[in-house]
Parts: structure tokens; C-alpha cells; sequence
């Protein structure tokens, strides 16, 4: 039995579990790998007794270090952090080291010296450019970093093919959910809403949600259900609430907050929409390459969208005509409300999408295959 460390720059399952590593590592203990997640856990309070779990089949080893102080007291905390991680892993002696994002690439390189182990770096996003949106100096750091550890991975991962394109080529997995999962039936409550809904689930920003809620109180009939809570580690979300309740109020926009969900709910949610609102998520600067999976979810459960003009997204929706590319939310919004016919068909066009393309029992066979191809001596390079 071949075994794969997998190495994560946070907790697996605390506090929210991470679904595109749980379902890539629940693939290969299904498929018959011996797996461990590694795993920087950051808050040492929460886990006194949890350094190890495990979850269908899934291993996962925490280890822990506390990011506090200035600037060089958290380069060195990071420091530390992944010295354990590269310990513990070797000590594991896998096969393949999978590296989940660009910050545990350089631990999962060094670990693969001690027993030749193949290594897959996994981008969920475009990390150098992330970190350049919050410091130019940072921003380049990291991407002089990628380009030197690139050459020595054996495999890339990532969420789109204009991402794919970025790093030089890669397989491509969209974070997609199985088909069996969004074809079980489940109760629409409407969430007590009436009339058509439109939808929009994730972290709630607040001038986006501003722009949003403007934009409904001028189409006719149409309700708002607003799902999530605030950006990771932000805090005042009570406030922000307050605030855009009495926004909806003034403008005489029909909205509801549901707040933060679980995850196990999210079909209720899908379920009372009529259209999906992708919202931008992330900074303009990075929006080309980022493949909401609330997009591909709409997609699966026969929502029809409305995207903004951002190459990944735009190039999916205008394909399969599954719903519309605008920065004018309000005349897309009119579009959508007022013609059922039209939802129905970008509905169907959508799920027939998914199925064929995007969904995980698709993206797991790739995954599979390219494990298959490391064991029997392949490279990407």
C-alpha cells in the first residue's frame, strides 16, 4: 500500500472542515492509499487533547505553533511550523507528498529528500498574487519562491485552467461536489421567502453587499436570501448586519440574513434559489483566475448564474449558456426574474455542464490517474 502525506497550512476540520482536501483525501483512502494529513493547527486552546483523529479512514497528525508578536516573531513562528511538519513527515516516510498551497511547498520539497518521495503542489489560488495584494514585498517574496521550487515538483494541481496557465501547466481539479450529493432530494422551505429569489452565499462584505442590495430594490417582485457570514478573521458581523438590514429597509429591497450555515445545509440553500449571484470574492486583481465553487455548485443544482466579466468564470458561463456574464446586476437580475423560461433553460444547460465536465466523480479519476502515472515513475516536468 503506497502512502501519501498530505501537508496543510491549517486545520483540516477546525474550524470549518476544508471540502477540497477532505474529498481528494477521502479519494485515495477509497482508492486504497495509506494517507495522513499533516496539519498546522494555530489554536493551541481547541486541540489540548486532538493531535491526532481520525475520519473515514482519513489520519491527521496537528502540530502546533502560535503566530504572535511582530512581523519577525510571526516569520519565525512560521519557521518552526513547518520544521515539524518536514519531522513528522519524514518520519513518516511516504511515497508522495501532496503539498496544499504554496506556503507548505518549500517543507514538502525538503521532506522529499530523506526517502526520494514524489511531490504534488496543490494551488488553490494564486498565492503570490494574493499575498501581493496585501504587500508588494510579500507579494514578491513568494513569487520568487514558487519559481525556484516549481523545478524540483513533480505534479501540479489547481482550480482552473487559466491558473493551470500561470504556473506553467497543470491537471486541472475543479472543487466540485459528486453527483450523488446534489441529486438527493431535500425539502425547499423557501426559507419562508415567496416569489423568485435570487441567491448570494459567502463572505459578506459590506460594500458589495451594499451594491447588491441596491440593485434588487429595483427589479420588480424579486426576494434576496443572503447566506454566510463575515470574511475569515473579521470581526463587527452583528453590526454589519444591523447596517444592511436597515440599508434593505430604506431601499425597499426584500432581503434575508440567514447568517453563517453549515455546510450539511447548503442544499436548502441552492434549493430555495431561482438564480445565484457569484460574487467577487476576492480582489479584482486576482478575479481571472478564481473559479468560484459557488458557481459550480448553482451549476449542479440547476441554478442559473450571474458572473462577472472574470476570464474563468466568463469563459464557463458563456460556453454552456448557463447564465449571464454582467457588471449590471440590475438588468441581468430583470433578465432572469422575468423570463422563468429562460432560468429553466440556463438551468439545464448548466447541470448538463456539470455532469459531463465539472463534477468530482470526473475530477476524482484525474486525481487518481495522476498518483497512478507518480507510482509508475512519471513526472510533469
Amino acid at each position: 500500500m503506497s502512502k501519501v502525506a498530505m501537508i496543510l497550512g491549517h486545520d483540516l476540520f477546525e474550524p470549518n472542515e476544508d471540502t477540497r482536501v477532505y474529498r481528494e483525501a477521502l479519494t485515495l483512502v477509497n482508492a486504497d492509499y495509506e494517507l495522513t494529513v499533516f496539519c498546522w493547527a494555530r489554536r493551541m486552546e481547541k486541540y489540548e487533547t486532538k493531535w491526532e483523529v481520525e475520519r473515514e479512514g482519513i489520519k491527521v497528525v496537528r502540530i502546533f505553533e502560535e503566530l504572535k508578536g511582530g512581523f519577525f516573531s510571526k516569520v519565525n513562528g512560521f519557521r518552526k511550523a513547518m520544521k515539524q511538519l518536514q519531522t513528522k513527515i519524514e518520519e513518516y516516510e511516504p511515497d508522495i507528498i501532496h503539498a496544499h498551497d504554496l506556503e507548505t511547498l518549500e517543507c514538502a520539497v525538503n521532506a522529499s529528500y530523506k526517502n526520494d518521495a514524489k511531490v504534488i503542489f496543490d494551488s488553490h489560488e494564486d498565492w503570490p498574487a494574493m499575498e501581493l495584494v496585501q504587500n508588494w514585498f510579500i507579494g514578491k517574496y513568494y513569487e520568487r519562491k514558487q519559481k525556484k521550487l516549481l523545478p524540483k515538483v513533480d505534479h501540479v494541481l489547481t482550480v482552473s485552467d487559466e491558473l493551470a496557465l500561470r504556473l506553467g501547466g497543470a491537471t486541472v481539479l475543479y472543487n466540485s461536489e459528486p453527483i450523488e450529493v446534489v441529486e438527493m432530494p431535500v425539502e425547499n422551505h423557501k426559507f419562508g421567502m415567496n416569489g423568485v429569489i435570487a441567491g448570494y452565499i459567502g463572505g459578506l462584505r459590506k460594500p458589495i453587499l451594499e451594491e447588491i442590495l441596491e440593485c434588487v430594490s429595483k427589479v420588480n417582485a424579486l426576494s434576496l436570501l443572503i447566506v454566510g457570514g463575515p470574511p475569515k478573521g473579521r470581526s463587527g458581523y452583528s453590526q454589519m448586519i444591523n447596517e444592511l438590514e436597515e440599508i434593505a429597509v430604506e431601499k425597499g429591497a426584500n432581503a434575508k440574513f440567514t447568517g453563517p450555515l453549515p455546510y450539511s445545509m447548503m442544499n436548502e440553500c441552492y434549493a430555495a434559489c431561482d438564480i445565484l449571484i457569484v460574487g467577487h470574492y476576492v480582489d479584482e486583481k486576482l478575479r481571472d483566475y478564481a473559479l468560484p465553487k459557488k458557481m459550480l455548485d448553482a451549476m449542479a443544482y440547476k441554478i442559473p448564474v450571474i458572473v462577472g466579466p472574470y476570464e474563468a468564470r466568463k469563459k464557463i458561463v458563456e460556453r454552456y449558456k448557463c447564465g449571464i456574464v454582467s457588471d449590471d446586476w440590475t438588468d441581468a437580475l430583470t433578465k432572469l426574474s422575468s423570463d422563468k423560461k429562460l432560468r429553466e433553460e440556463m438551468a439545464i444547460n448548466g447541470f448538463k455542464a456539470f455532469k459531463m465536465n465539472y463534477s468530482w466523480n470526473i475530477q476524482e479519476q484525474k486525481l487518481l490517474k495522476v498518483y497512478s502515472n507518480l507510482l509508475e515513475g512519471g513526472t510533469n516536468n
